[in-house]
C-alpha cells in the first residue's frame, strides 16, 4: 500500500525479527492515521536531506516492541516513530541538516551513532534532540547532539 510517493506500509512493518518470530506486526486499524501522519513528515524529512531514507524500524506491535527491548510507551507502537539511516550522512549530519532546515518533529535522537530515531506527534513538537550513547552497558540520553 502506498502511503505517500516516497514510502509504503511495508516499509513501516517490515521486520526481520518479527519475521524470525512469527510475529503478525500489522498495523491496527485506529493506528493507520497515525502512519499516514509519519510517513508525510518523513517527505519532509526526505525533502530536507535531498536523499532517500531507508526506514530501519516503524511500526511495532507490542508484543515485536517488547522483543527488540523497547519500552512500553514507545512511539513505535502508536506508528509516529521511525529509525532510518540516509545516505546523506552520518547520523549526526543528518539530525544536524533537520535542526537546520525547520523539520517539525516531536523528538529526534542520534542513536549510538548508527542511526536516526524520529518521533513526529498530531499536536505537539516539542523539538526535543538528544544523543543515544552506551555508559557502563547501559544506553543513556543526552541533551543536544554530542
Amino acid at each position: 500500500m502506498q502511503l505517500t510517493e516516497h514510502f509504503t506500509l511495508d516499509e513501516f512493518t517490515r521486520s526481520p525479527i518479527a519475521n524470525r518470530l512469527k510475529i503478525d506486526n500489522s498495523v491496527p486499524d485506529e493506528l493507520m492515521p497515525n502512519i499516514q501522519l509519519t510517513a508525510i513528515k518523513l517527505e519532509l524529512v526526505r525533502k530536507a536531506l535531498g536523499k532517500p531514507i531507508v526506514i530501519t524500524s516503524g511500526y511495532r506491535c507490542p508484543l515485536l516492541n517488547a522483543r527488540v527491548g523497547g519500552v512500553s510507551t514507545s512511539a513505535h507502537t502508536k506508528g509516529l516513530a521511525v529509525d532510518f539511516h540516509s545516505p546523506y550522512g552520518t547520523p549526526k549530519q543528518i539530525c544536524q541538516r533537520l535542526i537546520d532546515a525547520g523539520v517539525q518533529f516531536d523528538k529526534i535522537i542520534q542513536e549510538h551513532n548508527q542511526w536516526v530515531h524520529i518521533e513526529f506527534s498530531p499536536s505537539n513538537n516539542r523539538q526535543i534532540v538528544l544523543t543515544a550513547i552506551k555508559q557502563g552497558g547501559k544506553t543513556v540520553y543526552v541533551n543536544g547532539l554530542v
